[in-house]
C-alpha cells in the first residue's frame, strides 16, 4: 500500500512507488468504493432465523417467493438458507433509469435479494433477520470454522498473497480494520464455502477461499473488476454493450486480469478500451457474426481478427463477413503466434513507452518463507558457530568426559549421548524423528551462500551472498539515523520520514528472498534442531548442570565453564544471545514487512528498537580497550558515512558478522575423535 509522510511544512509527501514487493498503491477509487458498498450489504440482517413455529418467512418486497413453510425442520432450514447463498453475486449494472434492486445483473441474484431489508420500504419493519456473523455464531460447526479461518488468515504472510486477494480480504487485515468493525465479505466467502463448497473442514475451507479460480475470493474480484469497469464506462458514456457479463467488451476487460489498484487498473481498462473504440467498425462486424452464428469466440483472439479485417484486400462488412470468419478462425486455431503477436507493430512511437511493473502480477514476489529461513539460520549460525556450541559439545563430548569425571546415571542423557556422539546422529525435538548431524563445513558453505558469513569453503554451484553485508550495513545505519532524528524532532510520527528504513527493509527482503533458498531451506532446520537437541538434552540436563556448576546455575554457566577450557578465554554468551536473538526478529520483521505494516506505529517502533538494541550489541562485541566507538557512531544527522569508511575508502565492518574472515577457532573439520 501507499505510505504517507508528512513534511515539515504539513505537505503529505507520497511515497514512491519504486520496489517489487507487490504491495504498493491504494486500490482504485472506484474499486473501493464498489467493494464498500458490497460491504455494507453483506453486514445487512437478511439471513431468516430459525424458528419453532411453521410460519412463513417475512419479507418486504412484493411478489417475493417464501421460503420452506417450516423453518423448524433442520433439513428444510439448512436447504432455505443454501437456495439463499446459491445466488449469484452478479456485478453492478449502470445506467440513467436504473436503481433499487434493479441495479445488479439478473433477476434472481443476491444482493438484489439484500436491497430490500438493507433499504427498507417507508413503513415497513424488518424483524427475525440475522447478519451473516449472526447466522456463523448461531451454527456451531461454521463458528468454530469461522474463528480458524481468521485466525490462520491473519497469519498468513499478506506478501505472499497477490494484490487483488488483498484487496477484496482487506476488511480482515488487522493493520487497516476499523475497531469493532464486521469483515462481512470474509463472513461471506466462509459460509459460501460451508454451504456451496460443503467445506466443514479448515483446510479445504482455506484451499477453497483461497485457491478456487471459479468459486472462491476470485466471486469477489470478479464483480469489484466488471462492477468497476462498468462504472467507468458508463461515466465516459461509451456506446458499448456493457451491462451482460457475456459481451465482448466484459470479457475482454476480464481477460486482460486488471489489478485493482489505482496504479494499475484504470491503465488495463483503457488500453481494452482504445482497441474497441480504434477498431469500433470491424469490433462490431466480428460481435455480431458471432451472436448470429452462436459462436463463442476467445476475447485473446479479437485483436487478430480485427488485424485480419483491416489486412484484407476487400472490404469486409455485414454483407460477406460470413464467407471470411471461418477461413480467418481457422488460420489462427493453426496459428497460435500469430494471436500472439497480434496488435503489435501498430505504431512505432508505442516502441518507446514504459510499462510499469510495480502492480503487475508478473512482479517477483518476495518469498516470505526464505526469509523466515534466513533468521533461523543467523539464529543457529550465532549460538552454534560464533559463540561456538556445537564446538562445546564436542569438547565436552570428546575430551571433557573422557577424564572420567562426569557420571551419567540418567538413561535418557546416556541414550541421547550414545546417539549424538557414536551414531552422529539426534532426535528431532521438533519432529521426534532421528536426523544425521550437520557437518561443519556443510554448515559453513550456507553461511557463506546467505549471509557471506566466515571462511567456508563452497563449491563452484554457489552462489555468495556478497551484497548482504552492505545491505545489513545499510539498514543499521539508515535506522539509527531514523533514531537520531525521530530524538532531535518534536513530532517524530509527522515530521521524520521512515522511507529510507523501509526502502532499506526492501532491499534485504528480496536480497534474502533470492539466496536463501534451494538446499539453504533443507539444511537450516536441521541446524536448528541439532542446536535445540544439544541444549536442551545435553548441556541443559540436570545431571550435567549439577556436576559441572555445583555452586549452582543454568546451561549458560555450563557453556561458559566449557569454552574456558576448551580457549582459554571467557565467551561473551550473553552479548552473542542478545545478538541471536535480536538478529532472528530484526530479519521475522523483515518477513513479515510490508508497507502497510510500518504504518503502524507500535510496528515500526518495535522493530527500530530492537535494531536500537542490536547496535549497542555489536558495540559491545567490537569494542576493545580504548575504542569510543558507540552506536553515535552510526547516527550522524547530517548523512556523513565518512566515518563508516576506513581509511582505504572501504566500508568498515560494522553491525554485521557476515564479514569475520576466518572460521571460528575450534571448528572441527571432520567429526572424529580428537583426542
Amino acid at each position: 500500500m501507499a505510505t504517507n509522510f508528512s513534511s515539515t511544512s504539513g505537505v503529505s509527501i507520497h511515497r514512491a512507488t519504486v520496489t517489487s514487493n507487490g504491495v504498493s498503491s491504494d486500490p482504485d477509487q472506484y474499486v473501493k468504493a464498489q467493494l464498500d458498498a458490497l460491504h455494507k450489504l453483506l453486514k445487512t440482517p437478511f439471513i431468516p432465523k430459525r424458528t419453532a413455529e411453521k410460519t412463513a418467512w417475512a419479507t418486504p418486497k412484493k411478489g417475493e417467493t417464501t421460503l420452506p413453510p417450516d423453518p423448524s425442520v433442520p433439513d428444510a432450514y439448512t436447504q432455505a438458507i443454501t437456495d439463499l447463498f446459491n445466488k449469484p453475486l452478479t456485478a453492478r449494472v449502470f445506467g440513467d433509469a436504473i436503481s433499487g434492486i434493479n441495479m445488479w445483473e439478473g433477476d434472481d441474484n443476491l444482493l438484489a435479494t439484500i436491497y430490500p431489508f438493507a433499504f427498507p420500504k417507508k413503513g415497513t419493519t424488518i424483524t427475525d433477520r440475522w447478519t451473516i456473523e449472526e447466522f456463523i455464531d448461531a451454527t456451531p460447526t461454521l463458528s468454530l470454522l469461522k474463528y480458524n479461518f481468521i485466525s490462520q488468515l491473519k497469519e498468513y504472510e499478506w506478501v505472499n498473497l497477490d494484490y487483488n486477494t488483498q484487496t477484496v480480504l482487506s476488511y480482515i487485515n488487522p493493520d487497516t480494520m476499523a475497531e469493532g468493525e464486521t469483515p462481512a465479505v470474509v463472513y461471506y466467502l466462509i459460509t459460501y464455502s460451508y454451504l456451496i463448497g460443503q467445506n466443514s473442514e479448515i483446510n479445504g475451507m482455506m484451499n477453497f477461499i483461497l485457491g478456487n479460480k471459479a468459486n472462491g475470493k476470485d466471486i469477489v474480484v470478479r464483480y469489484a473488476q466488471v462492477s468497476t469497469a462498468r462504472q467507468y464506462i458508463h461515466e465516459e458514456k461509451l456506446d458499448i454493450n456493457y451491462n451482460r457479463i457475456d459481451s465482448i467488451i466484459i470479457q475482454n476487460i476480464l481477460a486482460s486480469k486488471p489489478q485493482l489498484s489505482s496504479y494499475s487498473f484504470k491503465a488495463a481498462l483503457q488500453k481494452v478500451l482504445d482497441t474497441y473504440i480504434a477498431d469500433g467498425r470491424e469490433y462490431d462486424l466480428i460481435i455480431a457474426w458471432s451472436l448470429n452464428n452462436n459462436a463463442q469466440i476467445s476475447p485473446e483472439w479479437i485483436p487478430a481478427l480485427i488485424q485480419k479485417i483491416k489486412n484484407y484486400p476487400i472490404k469486409i462488412d455485414s454483407t460477406n463477413i460470413d464467407s471470411v470468419m471461418p477461413m480467418f478462425l481457422n488460420e489462427l486455431n493453426n496459428n497460435p503466434a500469430e494471436v500472439a503477436s497480434a496488435g503489435k507493430g501498430k505504431d512505432s512511437t508505442l516502441d518507446f513507452n514504459v510499462e510499469f511493473l510495480d502492480d503487475d502480477s508478473s512482479v517477483i514476489q518476495v518469498i516470505t518463507g526464505n526469509i523466515r529461513c534466513a533468521a533461523q539460520m543467523y539464529y543457529a549460525m550465532t549460538l552454534g558457530d560464533e559463540l561456538n556450541i556445537f564446538d562445546v559439545v564436542n569438547y565436552f563430548t570428546h575430551k571433557y568426559m573422557i577424564r572420567g569425571n562426569v557420571q551419567i546415571s540418567d538413561d535418557t542423557l546416556r541414550e541421547d549421548l550414545q546417539l549424538y556422539v557414536f551414531s552422529n546422529k539426534f532426535t528431532s525435538l521438533r519432529t521426534g524423528k532421528i536426523v544425521d548431524r550437520s557437518r561443519p563445513a556443510e554448515r559453513h558453505m550456507f553461511y557463506k551462500q546467505v549471509f557471506n558469513w566466515g571462511a567456508g569453503q563452497v563449491t563452484e554451484d554457489v552462489v555468495v551472498n556478497k551484497e548482504f553485508n552492505k545491505l545489513w550495513r545499510i539498514l543499521i545505519m539508515e535506522s539509527a539515523k531514523y533514531i537520531q532524528r525521530a530524538q532531535d524532532s518534536p513530532n517524530p510520527d509527522q515530521f521524520v520520514s521512515r522511507q529510507p528504513v523501509m526502502q532499506a527493509v526492501e532491499d534485504i527482503q528480496y536480497n534474502l528472498s533470492t539466496h536463501c533458498s534451494g538446499m539453504a531451506n533443507v539444511i537450516t532446520p536441521i541446524i536448528y534442531d541439532e542446536l535445540n537437541f544439544v541444549i536442551k538434552r545435553i548441556l541443559n540436563n540436570k545431571e550435567i548442570i549439577s556436576q559441572l556448576v555445583p555452586a549452582g546455575g543454568t546451561w549458560w554457566k555450563v557453556v561458559e565453564l566449557l569454552y574456558e577450557g576448551m580457549k582459554q578465554q571467557r565467551p561473551k554468551s550473553t552479548v552473542l544471545y542478545n545478538k541471536a536473538k535480536l538478529g532472528f526478529e530484526i530479519l521475522s520483521s523483515a518477513a513479515n514487512y510490508n508497507p502497510r505494516t510500518f504504518e503502524n506505529s507500535q510496528n515500526f517502533s518495535d522493530f527500530i528498537s530492537n535494531v536500537d538494541a542490536f547496535i549497542i550489541t555489536q558495540a559491545q562485541l567490537q569494542k576493545t580497550d580504548g575504542d569510543d566507538d558507540t552506536k553515535a557512531n552510526y547516527r550522524d544527522r547530517d548523512g556523513d558515512r565518512d566515518r563508516d569508511r576506513d581509511h582505504s575508502g572501504r566500508d568498515s565492518d560494522v553491525d554485521q558478522p557476515g564479514e569475520r574472515s576466518s572460521v571460528p577457532a575450534g571448528v572441527v573439520a571432520k567429526d572424529d575423535w580428537a583426542f
